[in-house]
């Protein structure tokens, strides 16, 4: 049951998420600065996520381990490296377009995976939503991500550390990043949702 406990809160958590910036959207009628609203529930949903990446290594779950370890990591590289050490991304839109493509793109899969784990045959549109929605939300995601960081190189150290070379390293693989998590999403899609499609493919393993 812990991997159904695990899905539920992530599941809820970025709804929280993407409730609360859409709010702060509808407020100002634009997409501007929502991390006010957003972060509190950001920062713990997302770090919480470290845990996939020992899902996979134990083959809790059926996932490749470099594509969930890159996705995960650059995610917290944005979380804890950025938005968290430099005040600017504050007022960015672009810390809100990222936010938006990473909860639309949460809130279907956890809950695909949770009603999986729970012997729940997940209806058809919720299929699709976490088979397809990466179209989109990915280029806005890892886009956002890249600008956001971008955003940032101008306060750097004048003499690099350690950390401003590793956030460098990150912003330079975004695009074959990208290409990495674009492509093995699109084999997921054809299977699951081609003319021999199978459901369990991509699901966890119950406990």
């Amino acid at each position: 049951m812990y991997l159904v406990a695990f899905n539920v809160v992530s599941a809820v958590g970025w709804a929280v998420v993407l409730a609360l910036t859409v709010a702060a959207i509808t407020a100002t009628g634009n997409i501007g600065p929502t991390y006010a609203q957003s972060w509190s529930v950001l920062a713990p949903v997302q770090s919480l996520a470290a845990l996939e990446v020992v899902h996979v290594a134990l083959a809790l779950v059926r996932s490749p381990l470099p594509t969930t370890l890159m996705q995960v990591s650059s995610r917290l590289i944005l979380v804890w490296a950025i938005v968290a050490r430099f005040p600017s991304t504050h007022a960015s839109p672009i810390y809100t377009t990222m936010v938006l493509a990473w909860s639309l793109t949460e809130v279907p899969r956890y809950s695909y995976y949770a009603l999986g784990l729970l012997g729940i045959h997940p209806p058809p549109w919720l299929t699709w939503l976490r088979y397809s929605t990466f179209y989109l939300l990915y280029p806005l995601g890892a886009g956002s991500e890249a600008l956001l960081a971008f955003s940032t190189i101008s306060e750097w150290h004048a003499i690099w550390s350690i950390e401003d070379w590793l956030k460098a390293a990150m912003v330079l693989i975004w695009i074959p990043g990208l290409y990495v998590m674009y492509t093995h999403m699109m084999r997921t899609r054809t299977k699951v949702l081609g003319p021999k499609k199978d459901q369990k493919q991509d699901r966890p393993k119950a406990n």
